[in-house]
This record gives structure tokens, C-alpha cells and sequence, in this order.
């Protein structure tokens, strides 16, 4: 069966906008006919996202460590709030994911040649590319790079667009993380991958994290 994306987007609880990210990135199918786009409800996740997203901004802030300097009194309470929520949750790794899905675009290509991208100043691993994720990535490369900086990460490793079958996924945003990323970050990450393996490693390391 096909939906609209507007339908797509109300049956994952996330906004059009959001849903068209998952088109462009492979994780949802759709086939565009005429002026708009047609989505295979079978390819929809099976889970839908527990809450609607933060902004990039709050989720960034959200994602590290400690409270930012510059939040009010007020800012730092929710943030203080929302990590005991996230603890206290019986499936925390999907509600990071959910709460943090603004954070970045999610894009898979495809190379002959991925070496040395996990040493390019312009990519900073995450997900299955760091080493405390503890899985086997095999041959894929997953990493962080900034808009600005993705058009020359392609032409120099010759990426095409790919799909989830392929070896390379960058996360791409405004923002370049710290290296190593934090915790919830890298837990966020693995969580996206959506198989069980990598879900209850994220569970792990959001403990980790929280503790």
C-alpha cells in the first residue's frame, strides 16, 4: 500500500519534513509520481518514534554532558528533568532517539574507497565506526561532517548516493561533535540502526552516560 507523506509522516508520529529526510537517506521507500511523492507503508519502521523531536539546538545541548553555561535556571531544570525521564524510561534508547532525530540528517553512500576516512579531519566517527560502540562495523564508515564540508568529503572519496546496503553513513548537520562523542550522542546513533544488537548497546551506554 502506498500513503501520501503527509499520512507516512502522521503514522510516525514525526513531521513531513522529518519523513522526507528518511526518503533521502533510504530508511523509508517511496517512488515520486508526478508532483508528489508516494510512500510503501510497509517500509515505515516498525516502531514509531516515541516523541516529537527537539529543536537541533536543544537536542545538542541535551546530548552533552553537562548543563550549558549560558541556560537560565529554568533551561537547566527541563534539561536536568529530561535526563531523569530518559533514565527512568523502560525503552530509553528509543525515546533519545526520537527526542534527538533534529540533530542531524542521515545520509548513506556508497565508495570503492572508504580508507582513511575515519582519520579525516572533516568526519568525526560515531555509531558503528567508535571503537566503545564494541561491534563489528566490517567495511562501514560512520561518521559526523558539517554541510559545508560534505561536498568535498564526496568529491574526494567519490561517494554516490546509496542505500542501507552500502559502506558509508554520514550523520550531516550544522554542527561538527567533539572527538570522541559523547555518550548519549554515540547511544543516539546506534538506536537509529534500529536491529537489536545495536539497540541494547545504546540502552548500555545511556546508563553509562546517566549514571
Amino acid at each position: 500500500m502506498e500513503v501520501s507523506v503527509a499520512d507516512a509522516a502522521q503514522m510516525l508520529g514525526v513531521s513531513p519534513r522529518r519523513l522526507r529526510a528518511l526518503v533521502a537517506a533510504g530508511r523509508v521507500q517511496a517512488r515520486r509520481v508526478g508532483g508528489q511523492w508516494l510512500v510503501q507503508a510497509a517500509s515505515l519502521p516498525s516502531r514509531p518514534y516515541r516523541s516529537r523531536p527537539m529543536s537541533p539546538e536543544v537536542a545538542w545541548a541535551f546530548l552533552g554532558d553537562v548543563v550549558p553555561e549560558h541556560y537560565t535556571p529554568d533551561q537547566a531544570y527541563r534539561w536536568r528533568t529530561r535526563r531523569h525521564r530518559l533514565a527512568d524510561d523502560p525503552e530509553p534508547e528509543r525515546l533519545l532517539a526520537s527526542w534527538v532525530a533534529s540533530r542531524a540528517e542521515r545520509y548513506w553512500f556508497g565508495t570503492r574507497n572508504n580508507d582513511g576516512m575515519l582519520t579525516d579531519r572533516r568526519l568525526v566517527p560515531s555509531g558503528l565506526s567508535d571503537p566503545r560502540a564494541g561491534i563489528s562495523s566490517g567495511a562501514l564508515v560512520e561518521a559526523y561532517v558539517t554541510c559545508d564540508d560534505l561536498d568535498a568529503v564526496r568529491r574526494t572519496y567519490l561517494l554516490r548516493p546509496g542505500s542501507p546496503h552500502d559502506n558509508v553513513l554520514l550523520h550531516v548537520g550544522d554542527v561538527l561533535p567533539a572527538e570522541p562523542v559523547p555518550l548519549l550522542l554515540l547511544a543516539a546513533d546506534l538506536a537509529e540502526h534500529g536491529e537489536s544488537r545495536e539497540l541494547a548497546r545504546a540502552r548500555a551506554l545511556i546508563a553509562e552516560a546517566l549514571a
